[in-house]
């Protein structure tokens, strides 16, 4: 798949790649809705995939939007697109599974000043309570969330998702390299439900020799090419 980049700017990064290949793993289907959409990368990516989702995505920034309508006219996908803040959607159709890499970097850390970078990496852009809290609204009764985030604020996390009702039902840490605490969370969890979680054996990107064969494989299976915008 061939997607454009802004040259400057926020891009795409590896935490896509797991975050897509745990969702084809965990299985996605009906309506789907992209949270953050970026370039388009990883809703273009499940619907190449999983051709039967009906595949929406939003983004707040117009420039994302249009990258992302874009990219998939460039691989003749389609998808529906909108503008605008998540915590503003409305939908008389609600969605079966919401999707999303969303901007996850707290409030602590310096900030940089490239605004599209602010707005796609710092959770105040989408604080996580509100982000949880709207995609209750708009899942299906018993819809689903696949999502990723920073491994260092999974406390927070999980007593979010017990206050807004969500059940957690699979999780998959992931480490860059064995010796190395995890870095990222890929996470599911639903509405209305009663499983118990899945824990999956840890996700390693590095190892003395490069990627890790389990690494190289999300990354052969995704097959992305850049183009400069």
């Amino acid at each position: 798949m061939e997607l454009y980049q802004p040259c400057s700017g926020y891009r795409y990064t590896s935490d896509t790649m797991m975050l897509y290949d745990f969702i084809l793993r965990r299985g996605c289907a009906g309506k789907v809705l992209d949270v953050g959409s970026g370039c388009g990368v990883l809703g273009l990516l499940v619907k190449r995939d999983l051709p039967a989702c009906r595949m929406s995505a939003v983004d707040i920034q117009p420039s994302n939007v249009a990258l992302t309508c874009k990219n998939a006219q460039h691989n003749n996908l389609s998808i529906e697109v909108f503008e605008g803040d998540f915590l503003a959607l409305e939908h008389r159709q609600y969605f079966d599974v919401l999707i999303s890499n969303p901007p996850f970097y707290h409030e602590g850390v310096v900030k940089t000043e490239d605004a599209h970078l602010r707005t796609s990496r710092y959770n105040g852009a989408l604080p996580l309570g509100l982000f949880l809290s709207h995609a209750k609204r708009i899942l299906k009764p018993h819809g689903k969330l696949l999502w990723c985030y920073d491994a260092k604020q999974i406390g927070l996390l999980l007593g979010l998702l017990k206050d807004e009702g969500f059940t957690l039902s699979a999780l998959q840490c992931v480490h860059p390299k064995t010796t190395k605490s995890a870095s990222l969370v890929l996470f599911e969890a639903k509405r209305n439900s009663k499983s118990l979680c899945e824990v999956l054996p840890p996700l390693v990107v590095h190892d003395s020799h490069g990627y890790t064969p389990e690494a190289a494989a999300i990354f052969q299976k995704a097959n992305t090419k850049s183009l400069s915008c």
